[in-house]
């Protein structure tokens, strides 16, 4: 089962969901929310980066997520999308022409600007000249650094940051068409080919962007949002901000205070409606646009009493909430979703299910705004975790084998000790019967059976415990494979980085090592091959060659184990 978990970092909490997109509907293994303190993230930016990594561990530690790899979103006045239409370019050129031409249409510096792209469309100029249309997402590169050293800091990784407007797209796209849940089922069946806008009302953002069959079209970020209607209680009724959030919650009871904080809310609730409408409006100004069919709503913020009646009254639109988790498959969650859960949950989920899910538009890649150092850091700490689990596997076998032909030692040994016993006890009488000289002779065979077997066997153990500290302390073995010629050596040869040599017939062995480690690659393999080839048990090591990435040296190693390494050099064997 291959998890993608999408995290969203809001103004009040954070919000994880771990989900298999590849299962029909994606099956959602696990979710929760944490809170953050006021301040920790205004306007989308992480402030406080130590609050918000001790709000994603605590979610870690209590939502029985499995992944500890995230995609992770953005939103804010710092991240944007835009089109741009650029003469055509192959694909692998497209972010390149994006970036000589992105004064042009994004607000923010060049090199403090993380770029993705996505191409919508090919088409031919009226003089004929061939285009490409480009979907741009952008974001500074404070905004993007800010929640990445937020999440590596609770001791994750970053796969990917996509943007919180094309997450909320995928999110209503489950199942390949779009959805929103009113009274009486499922209404908007054949609205596919016509405009939607997503409306997401957080704490402190408010995210409007208009799609078009899973294409965005027009997003724009809102900073009206539930925080100002909490914030205008607080100060109508001189509240601390969480008693001023309680009382929002209690709207519509017939009490006086609560009837004030009413009062209170009302221009905050016309300002957001407002401004929602204007975006809507100006969506369905630009030329070539078709009319936006309907309104969907998402987010804690639009359960304001009253919300949905004006926004609808003021668009003259069909508003609709929507509901990711009605078409996801909850089977697989170690305990079932109550009702109360679902009313908790549903309204927030939406972008962290976007975020895990794949693309929906045929072909088009995920936005993803990770800085290419972030990255490289991700892929480190993979290498090391390969390493370190190649290593212990090699000396779990190794250990094995050692052990296995120690028992095999061990059994020749009192094979030979209770022949001997025999013929001293033969020895004793007189030689009467035949069977008795050929039994002595059995002995003296197995005797020299047994010597040829301590003689010719490595003593893996003592070959184990000499390459270790023969190893430079920046190299790992990653790989650790031995063979033992057992009286039959092949005799081969090759050419190192340093020197040339070769297994001599004597031989009892042989180690093929790969090795990883961080420096300069053939000093490293110099280093290798001086230090092993420095002890009696070991021929000069063979390095056919050296592979450098990234600050990482890798090769594969060949070493002769000589006669000094056998059993026979072992007096506990004897």
């Amino acid at each position: 089962m291959a998890l993608v978990v999408g995290l969203d970092i809001g103004t009040s909490a954070v919000r994880a969901a771990e989900i298999d997109p590849t299962s029909n509907p994606p099956a959602l293994s696990a979710y929760g929310q944490a809170g953050l303190p006021p301040g920790a993230i205004v306007d989308g930016e992480v402030q406080d980066s130590a609050a918000v990594a001790d709000a994603i561990r605590r979610l870690w530690e209590n939502g029985g997520f499995v992944e500890t790899s995230v995609v992770v979103g953005v939103a804010g006045l710092r991240a944007i999308t835009r089109e741009m239409d650029l003469p055509y370019v192959p694909d692998e050129e497209v972010d390149m022409a994006v970036r000589f031409q992105a004064e042009e249409v994004i607000p923010f510096p060049a090199e403090r600007t993380v770029f993705s792209t996505q191409v919508l469309a090919d088409y031919n100029a009226p003089d004929g000249t061939a285009m490409r249309r480009v979907l741009v997402a952008a974001a500074h590169r404070d905004l993007v650094d800010g929640v990445v050293n937020a999440i590596e800091a609770a001791g994750l990784e970053v796969a990917g940051v996509d943007l919180v407007s094309s997450a909320l797209v995928r999110a209503i796209m489950i199942g390949g068409g779009s959805m929103g849940y009113g009274p009486g089922g499922y209404p908007g069946a054949g609205l596919a080919d016509q405009p939607e806008a997503i409306v997401s009302v957080g704490a402190g953002l408010t995210v409007v962007v208009v799609h078009q069959g899973g294409r965005p079209q027009f997003v724009r970020t809102i900073g009206t949002a539930g925080n100002a209607a909490t914030a205008a209680i607080s100060s109508t009724l001189d509240l601390p901000m969480s008693d001023a959030e309680a009382v929002k919650r209690r709207l519509g009871e017939p009490t006086p205070q609560v009837q004030a904080a009413e009062k209170a809310v009302q221009p905050v609730l016309t300002e957001l409606v407002n401004e929602i409408r204007n975006s809507v409006q100006f969506f369905a100004s630009l030329p070539g646009r078709a009319p936006i069919a309907r309104i969907l709503v998402t987010g804690g913020g639009a359960q304001l009493r009253g919300f949905f009646e004006q926004l609808q009254t003021e668009t003259r639109m069909q508003v609709v909430p929507i509901s990711p988790l009605s078409r996801l498959d909850t089977t697989q969650l170690q305990a079932p979703i109550t009702a109360e859960q679902f009313r908790l949950m549903d309204p927030v989920l939406a972008t962290p299910v976007g975020l895990a899910l794949p693309e929906t538009l045929p072909g088009a890649k995920k936005f993803n705004l990770v800085p290419a150092e972030v990255l490289e850091r991700a892929e480190q700490r993979r290498l090391k975790r390969y390493a370190i689990t190649g290593g212990v596997a090699a000396l779990v076998l190794i250990v094995a084998f050692s052990g296995w032909r120690f028992w095999q030692v061990h059994q020749a040994n009192s094979s030979i000790a209770s022949l001997r016993a025999s013929v001293a006890s033969l020895n004793a009488q007189e030689v009467r019967y035949d069977p008795v000289v050929r039994a002595t002779k059995a002995v003296g065979t197995s005797t020299l059976q047994a010597r040829d077997v301590a003689e010719h066997a490595v003593d893996w153990p003592a070959v184990l415990d000499a390459i270790g500290p023969l190893t430079p302390a920046n190299l790992s073995i990653v790989k650790f494979d031995g063979t033992a010629t057992f009286g039959s050596p092949s005799t081969t040869s090759s050419t190192s980085t340093s020197s040339t040599s070769s297994s001599t017939s004597t031989d009892i062995g042989q180690i093929t090592a790969s090795c990883s480690g961080t420096g300069t690659g053939f000093s490293l393999a110099s280093e290798w091959i001086d230090g092993v080839g420095s002890s009696k048990l070991f021929d000069t090591p063979l390095v056919p060659s050296v592979a450098v990435a990234g600050g990482t040296v890798t090769f594969t190693s060949t070493v002769g184990i000589t006669p000094a390494a056998s059993l026979a050099h072992n007096p506990n064997y004897k």
